[in-house]
């Protein structure tokens, strides 16, 4: 453990000469630039297409299947439904945008219920739940296109950046389309960034015509 202390004697005392007839072979090996691969930048960009449209699905995801999931862990091993049940649905409705009113009206309903002691377990809360949405939605059920019969029909996209403008309308035209309607959209908020190709890619990936001209230009 402590050799380190002694003096090695197999050690010779001197190697001068035998540093000295050692020829040096060893060469730095340097890379051959005729044969190096240059980076390419195709990775990077369809990185950032998949970072986009992955956030966008993670966001939808989250919508989609947040009540269910998270409504079937709130009820998970617990022997009633309460108060505190009650007020995590509450949170819950709001983070999947639900909306202030539907959560308010959905909460009120289930509280009337879980006095009466309707809601004894998880699937009389789900159905619950579902009979609630259902009722909240059936009213507004109309088809957007009220004078389809008279067509062309212009639908202006106008709301604050970041409230999801384009994503609606590829979901719209995508609607539109499976429905058999003849489709195209035209690009009118030139001046952001990225506003006109992210238009193009909905058109794209739907097969859409869209009508645009370079960032910046007057619709």
């Amino acid at each position: 453990m402590f050799g380190f202390i002694k003096k090695n004697k197999s050690t010779p005392e001197s190697t001068d000469s035998a540093v000295e007839d050692t020829p040096v072979t060893a060469k730095a090996e340097m890379p051959d630039e005729s044969t190096a691969v240059p980076p390419s930048a195709e990775p990077a960009e369809k990185e950032s297409k998949g970072g986009l449209f992955a956030r966008l699905a993670q966001g939808l995801k989250r919508t989609r299947s947040g009540i269910t999931e998270g409504v079937a862990s709130l009820v998970m091993g617990k022997k009633a439904i309460d108060d505190d049940v009650l007020e995590e649905i509450e949170t819950l409705l709001l983070t999947s945008d639900v909306g202030i009113e539907a959560t308010q009206e959905i909460v009120a309903d289930l509280t009337q219920r879980v006095s009466r002691k309707q809601l004894k377990d998880a699937d009389a809360l789900f159905d619950a739940l579902r009979e609630n949405m259902r009722h909240i939605l059936e009213p507004v059920a109309k088809p957007l296109l009220a004078r389809a019969d008279n067509p062309p029909f212009v639908i202006l996209m106008v709301g604050i950046n970041g409230a999801g403008k384009t994503t609606t309308i590829g979901k719209l035209a995508k609607r539109f389309q499976s429905e058999g309607k003849s489709v195209m959209l035209a690009a009118g908020d030139t001046f952001r960034a990225a506003a006109v190709e992210q238009l193009q890619e909905w058109g794209r990936r739907n097969e859409i015509s869209v009508i645009a001209q370079h960032s910046g230009a007057d619709s």
